[in-house]
């Protein structure tokens, strides 16, 4: 088990720009600043939000804190390990303990793959991968049902295409699929925005209880103030990429010091101050 005084996501000073297209052939290049120097520590059994309205830099941290990009400037240290300082081969291993669950549930499961496929898929990419120990067909299939009986759904489940399950059954085979290298950290950027307001609170009710029960740690990308209210104990708000306002979740949400934090609460009815 983890220490819950650990901590397990240290983002330091971490910038991220990107190119422009050239105007014209003479013309320089210009850029983008989508994050500018971010940084936050995330502690073991914990949840941080990332909040701030569309093009503030969130879903561009959370890939930073994936590894899938990396950044100009500063480091992401995951367990004490610089992600971005990694070879490829101890990245992917790296990987089986932060998975990532994606805002879309249509769009994020490939819809030619059966379940079994696409719930396994962290395991083919990293245990069965460089050193990794490769599993039989029967363990596969025996770790995937389990991490869908652990997100409500049945075994014969398995053996079904996404289109054959509604929004939130699918986002449970996203979070199953996050859940099968039983991960201290998971990512989830806007995981109930796709979603019916009813299936919203079964979802987020979901996460909660595999929080208890597994220790997860997650870092909570959003701009729906209200499920970060209820999901998270820290909270940092991001304008323009950069970090406006940042602090324990009670403290942000009953005395945002920002005028941006405080816009973005007046905005959403029953959290007005």
């Amino acid at each position: 088990m983890i220490d819950s005084k650990e901590v397990l996501l240290d983002v330091q000073h971490v910038s991220q720009q990107y190119a422009l297209p050239k105007p014209s052939l003479f013309a320089k290049a210009g850029h983008i600043q989508a994050v500018k120097d971010v940084s936050f520590q995330l502690t073991a059994g914990k949840s941080l939000g990332i909040v701030g309205e569309s093009g503030s830099g969130k879903s561009t941290l959370a890939r930073l804190v994936m590894a899938l990009e990396k950044p100009t400037q500063g480091k992401v240290l995951f367990k004490g390990q610089n992600l971005n300082a990694l070879p490829q081969d101890q990245l992917r291993h790296a990987r089986s303990d932060f998975q990532m669950v994606f805002q879309d549930p249509y769009g994020s499961l490939d819809p030619r793959q059966k379940v079994l496929r696409i719930v396994t898929e962290p395991l083919h990419s990293t245990l069965n991968s460089g050193s990794g120990q490769a599993l039989s067909s029967k363990d596969l299939k025996d770790r995937a049902t389990l991490a869908l009986t652990e997100v409500g759904l049945r075994a014969s489940d398995l053996e079904k295409y996404p289109h054959e399950f509604s929004g939130g059954q699918r986002q449970r085979i996203a979070i199953a699929r996050a859940l099968i290298t039983r991960p201290s950290l998971i990512v989830a950027d806007e995981p109930v925005s796709a979603l019916d307001v009813s299936v919203q609170a079964q979802v987020l009710n979901l996460m909660m209880d595999l929080q208890d029960r597994f220790g997860l740690s997650y870092l909570f990308v959003s701009h729906d103030l209200a499920v970060v209210n209820l999901m998270c104990d820290d909270v940092i708000v991001l304008q323009h990429g950069q970090v406006v306002e940042a602090g324990s979740a009670d403290d942000i949400f009953q005395g945002p010091q920002h005028s941006y934090t405080q816009a973005l609460l007046a905005a959403i009815p029953g959290l007005s101050q």
